[in-house]
């Protein structure tokens, strides 16, 4: 972006878009390497029960059990779901920003409207 306004430029920069595919990248690299982690520590560690909480989530992500397999299961959907919430958060807070500066120019606009059409100011 060009800016040739001072003003513009600091606004661009203070309140820079965030990289949807980036954010979720990287939520999802780290969600389904938590995941996976977690699996294999737990599998290593064995024992009469092996991970009964995070067997949980079998509940949700289809195919997944506290096994050597089921951690690349929990990979996969460890990152998919990484991504799909790295980049709604990321989605919500350019539009955020966006809706933000769009009402800070309009209220810029009009005071600057209402400054020329009274410029002494209300009650003169």
């Amino acid at each position: 972006m060009n800016h040739t306004d001072p003003a513009e430029q600091i606004l661009a920069q203070a309140f820079a878009k965030l990289d949807k595919t980036a954010l979720g990248v990287a939520c999802g690299a780290w969600l389904g390497l938590g995941v996976f982690a977690a699996t294999l520590i737990l599998v290593l560690k064995g024992g009469d029960v092996v991970g009964p909480h995070l067997a949980l989530l079998g509940q949700f992500f289809v195919g997944y059990s506290v096994t050597a397999v089921g951690s690349v299961v929990g990979l996969a959907y460890g990152f998919a779901t990484g991504f799909a919430v790295g980049w709604a958060m990321a989605f919500l807070y350019n539009l955020t920003i966006m809706v933000y500066l769009f009402l800070l120019q309009f209220r810029t606009q009009v005071a600057s409207i209402t400054d020329y059409i009274d410029p002494d100011g209300p009650g003169s």
